[in-house]
């Protein structure tokens, strides 16, 4: 091999290696700013002055927006920490990881309205419904592009052990199983439970998913 050649080589490395670079910040960049955006939402009304028992009050009527960010960035922050991970394993980009990143990001973009959505209009379920389909909707895009990465595009990846990661790959794909089947099942148990006062039982099928998920994840 000619020494042009070991350069031309080096160079297109390098490029490549930008461009990817520059995948992860913008991704970066996302999560950054839905995390922003939903803090921003936490703010007391203006239309009134402040003493000690209107504070109390504001403050009181701010939990379920608290607890609306706190659930939204413990998520956000786990699959940003995922990606960080999958993106470890790339030495190259190609259109069809481009485009499942994207989606991905399309639907994080979104959690800033779902969860404002929620705390605002309250006691209502479609909101709620929204809101979980929404983390639903993540979870699959992570998995279709960690999917992507480890098994339909090896040539884009590093040339490692990734026997690891297709252990998770296979637990992520019993999640997003489970998740599906548990936000089913929850929208039609709502719908068939004639009493109104009763409706909010449907969310125990939520509780049923941690425990299958440990039954069939479990190491034999």
């Amino acid at each position: 091999m000619k020494p042009n050649d070991n350069e031309e080589i080096t160079r297109d490395e390098i490029k490549k290696e930008f461009q990817l670079e520059r995948m992860i910040l913008f991704s970066d960049a996302v999560f950054a700013i839905v995390i922003t955006l939903m803090a921003i939402e936490i703010k007391i009304p203006e239309t009134e002055e402040l003493t000690t028992e209107t504070l109390a009050k504001a403050l009181l009527h701010l939990i379920p927006t608290l607890l609306a960010y706190i659930v939204s960035f413990i998520f956000i922050g786990a699959i940003w920490y995922q990606h960080l991970k999958m993106f470890s394993l790339l030495k190259d980009y190609d259109k069809g990881l481009v485009i499942r990143n994207m989606l991905l990001l399309f639907f994080i973009g979104l959690f800033p309205f779902s969860a404002t959505l929620i705390t605002r209009a309250k006691g209502q379920m479609i909101p709620f419904f929204m809101y979980l389909f929404m983390i639903l909707f993540c979870v699959i895009a992570q998995f279709v592009l960690y999917h992507y990465i480890v098994i339909k595009r090896p040539s884009i990846r590093l040339n490692t052990d990734i026997s690891e990661h297709k252990a998770e790959l296979q637990k992520r794909k019993i999640a997003v199983i489970g998740f599906s089947a548990s936000a089913v099942l929850i929208m039609i148990t709502y719908l068939l439970i004639p009493q109104p006062e009763l409706k909010n039982l449907s969310m125990l099928w939520m509780m049923v998913f941690p425990i299958v998920f440990k039954v069939m994840t479990k190491k034999k």
